[in-house]
């Protein structure tokens, strides 16, 4: 029977599924399936509805469980992903699903060796070929399940926002200004099999990346700005965001300003509205509430500069 791939609501109101329709047999309940084996399917679903109209390209699942058994499977589609029935010895088993973080969506996805704790699944982490290359969002869940001898079980995966998106807007820049806008304590890369908060998996490592590139405001651009750039999430014990503008004025005298900024976490919206006419050498940004469209902080006052107190 063919699925359907179209995101549709589901039973959950907070929550966007991809529709399931599998396959049964006459009795509605019974898999035939060699003695002590079942099946397990999988339902995802989007952790943010926001996300119910994105792309996925490239969906990566690593089960392990029972008896040592690991199995690994790729797709390009999530109605690839939704067809796929694995016959597995009865058991417990860990699910990993990784949604677009492929060579081709810029991303490297490896493991490390060992398993992560609490679970059965290898360590695994996930790299930025390029940490300034604003790639294609990314997804990624974990979830538990036990298979039962001669039964269908489908395991519920919530696809979690892997990158933070940035968007900065500067007012009043003058004709002829150049601002070069870079960030500054990203991490490197993010354990998909760590908990960073109670449900939520990928945290973000001590280790920071290299300089995350914007890009460039002029007059002509800087109003409509650098929209929802996705970064890495802040290097995790670290306390600050650091944004860096390298200014050239239209008299060509370069200027170097640095913010402050609370931390960027994983899949959250940060907005940031500046006055050209305000910036000043070193300037702590502070955060403020928001809607629920954008869950993190957002800026659009006059900033705070220490070294004038």
């Amino acid at each position: 029977m063919m699925l359907a791939a179209l995101l549709m609501a589901g039973a959950c109101t907070h929550k966007i599924h991809f529709e399931v329709d599998m396959p049964q047999d006459e009795d509605g309940g019974k898999y035939p399936a060699p003695e002590g084996l079942g099946y397990l399917g999988n339902d995802l679903a989007w952790e943010d509805i926001a996300d119910q109209k994105s792309e996925i390209t490239h969906l990566k699942y690593t089960v392990t469980g029972a008896n040592g058994v690991k199995e690994v499977k790729e797709f390009n589609s999530p109605k690839e992903a939704c067809e796929w029935m694995i016959p597995l010895p009865v058991g417990e088993y860990d699910v990993l699903v990784a949604a677009n973080m492929n060579d081709a969506n810029g991303f490297v996805l490896s493991e490390t060796g060992g398993k992560a704790p609490n679970l059965t699944l290898p360590t695994t982490v996930a790299r930025l070929k390029n940490p300034s290359s604003n790639p294609n969002q990314a997804w990624n869940g974990i979830a538990h399940v036990k298979v039962e001898a001669n039964k269908m079980t489908t395991v519920h995966l919530d696809l979690d926002r892997l990158m933070a998106l940035f968007t900065l807007k500067v007012n009043n820049v003058p004709e002829g200004t150049l601002i070069d806008v870079s960030i500054r304590n990203a991490c490197e890369f993010v354990t998909l099999t760590e908990l960073r908060a109670e449900g939520h998996y990928g945290l973000p490592s001590t280790t920071i990346s290299e300089d995350v590139i914007l890009g460039r405001l002029t007059a002509e651009n800087a109003t409509t700005g650098i929209n929802e750039f996705k970064v890495y999430p802040t290097a995790k014990s670290l306390d600050k965001t650091i944004l860096m503008f390298h200014i050239k004025t239209h008299a060509g005298i370069d200027l170097d300003y640095v913010g402050e900024a609370p931390v960027m976490e994983n899949g959250k919206k940060y907005v940031l509205t500046l006055d050209y006419t305000k910036l000043t050498p070193y300037m702590y940004i502070t955060s403020t509430a928001i809607n629920d469209w954008t869950d993190a902080w957002s800026f659009d006052g006059e900033v705070l500069n220490p070294q004038a107190n």
